[in-house]
C-alpha cells in the first residue's frame, strides 16, 4: 500500500469490543475479508443476471460489517444498493454503486491484509 493512501476504515469499534485482544481483532479482520470477497463475487454475478434479490441480500449482509469497521465512504452507498435492489431498479445507479462498492472493498481488503502482516 502506498504510504500516502489513507485507510478507508477505522478499527476503533473492534478495538473497543475486543478488550485489547489483537487476536480477536485479527479474527474479525479475516472474517470481514472473506465476507467482502464473497460479496464482490456475488455482486458481479448477480448484476449480470439482474438478480435483485441476491444483490439486496448481499448488501444487507455486509452492511453491519461496513458499519462496524467504519468504512464511512461505503455506509451510504451500500444502503443505496440495498434500496435500489429492493425496488428492482434497473437504473444505471445500481450498477455504478456496485462498481464503487466492489472497488472500495478491494482496497479495504488490501489495506486489512497489510494490517494482518
Amino acid at each position: 500500500m502506498d504510504q500516502g493512501q489513507k485507510k478507508l476504515y477505522n478499527l476503533v469499534n473492534l478495538e473497543e469490543i475486543s478488550g485489547g485482544s489483537q487476536e480477536f481483532i485479527n479474527e474479525m479482520i479475516k472474517l470481514f475479508i472473506s465476507q467482502a470477497e464473497i460479496t464482490i463475487d456475488g455482486f458481479n454475478q448477480a448484476i449480470n443476471k439482474k438478480d435483485f434479490a441476491t444483490i439486496r441480500d448481499l448488501a444487507h449482509q455486509i452492511k453491519p460489517s461496513i458499519d462496524n469497521i467504519k468504512i464511512t465512504t461505503l455506509m451510504p452507498i451500500i444502503r443505496e444498493v440495498e434500496r435500489l435492489a429492493e425496488t428492482e431498479s434497473t437504473s444505471e445507479n445500481l450498477a455504478l454503486n456496485i462498481v464503487t462498492v466492489n472497488s472500495e472493498l478491494e482496497i479495504v481488503i488490501q489495506q486489512l491484509q497489510m494490517e494482518l502482516n
